[in-house]
């Protein structure tokens, strides 16, 4: 029974506005869900076509797969037989010597850190027995510093007090020729414990540069080189490395700025690649709600549409009662 827009006003009053906006909130979550729906099929649909590009690029690459070269190490006879083979067997000799040679050279780095290693413990140690026998010889050189004769013997008008100078004397003299002969050895000593130092350093850069040419050899590169010392002082300055220390930095901090570089790269990528998605998730809440074609609408998608078309001529007439009354169900 269709009821008057009067009937309405003195029955709901002001309440009318209160039940208008909760009623039009929840036909909007009825929208959204319906659109959640849609939007879940086309994105299977949207899988699955994916999926079928895959296969197909798969088969495409599968069909335009190139031959595989000979090892370079091999003889001309040698590559001649393996062009002769399949291709599968092509395929699984040349992976098998790339695993050799990366093994044989892992192996090779290995004993070379490892030689390099022994050899700056024994320069320690050599060094440590120099700085041990320095501080021997200037205990000793400090227990027999020479004393110098006294003079006055020579105005007393002795005789035997002239003897005991000259006693003195020589015994002042082979003391100061052992204090020098002492202080050559203190020396030669420090110099050799100095020698054995600056080799062990000169080694470790040396197996320093080893590690670095075989983990990062761009690093070492004349044209990616520059390139990538500018970025690496870049993201050292943003963890908080100053210039002087960039300037010593070993291959241990250098390897570790360039995987932070690593990261920095792929959380930009990640970000990047997020904000995408979500530019296009916004967009797709924008469209208009689809249906598929030659699907029938659920019940409650009829009552929605039903719902939205009484609404619009709510709006656009207030006082349609019989608008009012099919909006609210009635």
């Amino acid at each position: 029974m269709p009821v008057d827009s009067s009937t309405l006003e003195s029955v709901l009053g002001p309440e009318l506005d209160a039940i208008l906006g909760p009623e039009e909130e929840q036909e909007e979550q009825e929208q959204q869900e319906d659109g959640d729906e849609i939007d879940l099929s086309e994105a299977e649909e949207g899988d699955e076509a994916a999926e079928d590009d895959a296969e197909q690029g798969d088969d495409e690459e599968e069909a335009e797969t190139p031959a595989v070269e000979a090892p370079h190490s091999w003889s001309k006879e040698d590559k001649a037989l393996f062009a002769q083979l399949p291709p599968e067997a092509q395929a699984v000799i040349q992976r098998r010597e790339t695993e050799r040679d990366n093994f044989v050279k892992q192996k090779a780095f290995e004993a070379s850190q490892t030689r390099n290693q022994v050899a700056t413990e024994a320069r320690d140690i050599i060094a440590k027995l120099h700085d041990d026998h320095v501080q021997k010889l200037t205990i000793y050189a400090q227990q027999i510093m020479p004393q110098a004769p006294d003079e006055r013997l020579l105005y007393t008008g002795n005789q035997e007090d002239v003897t005991l100078y000259n006693r003195q004397m020589a015994a002042y003299q082979r003391s100061a020729d052992q204090q020098r002969e002492l202080h050559q050895q203190i020396a030669q000593s420090q110099a050799a414990a100095q020698s054995a130092r600056e080799q062990s350093q000169q080694a470790e850069r040396a197996s320093d540069a080893q590690r670095l040419q075989e983990q990062l050899p761009e690093w070492f590169d004349p044209s990616s080189g520059p390139k990538l010392r500018e970025q690496l002082q870049s993201i050292g300055a943003e963890l908080g490395y100053p210039d002087e220390l960039m300037a010593e930095a070993s291959s241990t901090d250098i390897l570790a700025l360039k995987k932070a570089l690593e990261w920095k790269a792929d959380a930009e990528k990640y970000r990047k690649a997020m904000a995408k998605q979500m530019e296009t998730v916004r967009a797709a809440k924008g469209l208009p709600k689809m249906v598929r074609p030659g699907t029938k609408p659920s019940k409650q998608q009829l009552n929605a549409a039903n719902s939205q078309k009484a609404w619009d001529r709510v709006k656009s007439n207030p006082k349609d009662g019989t608008a009012i009354a099919d909006w609210l169900g009635l």
